[in-house]
């Protein structure tokens, strides 16, 4: 049995919850997202791909499995080399502040791929990096709201 990569991150942003959640689930709009090049959003609309590079050869498919109104987003991800889930939970702590929990699961499809991700993927990271993007988008939103 192939061992999973687990990240978890919970963050307080001084956010309202309407603002994050409208932001987090919009597929349509990645621009504010540093890792992506261009979003495909599938005909059925829960499902859609996300293109890393230029030449849309590296993408990962993604499945909704729940989307419970400003409390919990899931979905299923896959691409050559891997398969997994995310979860985002969403706790409002006031008008102002909102909890997130985000929980990332990957699962290498061969045992070598497993091994090198390990010392080479870090999914931390990745999570830190999505984490910074949207601080850097509600920033902008409500720069944008004030104007």
């Amino acid at each position: 049995m192939v061992k999973p990569l687990i990240a978890e991150k919970e963050v307080i942003l001084k956010y309202n919850i309407k603002t994050i959640w409208d932001i987090v689930v919009n597929n349509n709009d990645c621009k504010w997202r540093t890792d992506i090049k261009k979003v495909k959003i599938l005909e059925n609309g829960n499902d859609w791909i996300e293109y890393y590079d230029e030449n849309e050869k590296f993408f990962t498919k993604f499945t909704l499995k729940n989307k419970d109104e400003y409390r919990l987003y899931s979905f299923d991800m896959e691409n050559k080399n891997f398969y997994g889930n995310w979860t985002g939970k969403f706790i409002e702590i006031n008008n102002a502040e909102t909890k997130c929990i985000f929980t990332e699961t990957i699962y290498m499809k061969n045992k070598i791929m497993n091994l090198l991700a390990k010392f080479f993927l870090n999914i931390e990271k990745i999570q830190e990096q999505y984490f910074n993007d949207l601080k850097n988008k509600l920033m902008e939103e409500i720069t944008t709201e004030g104007k």
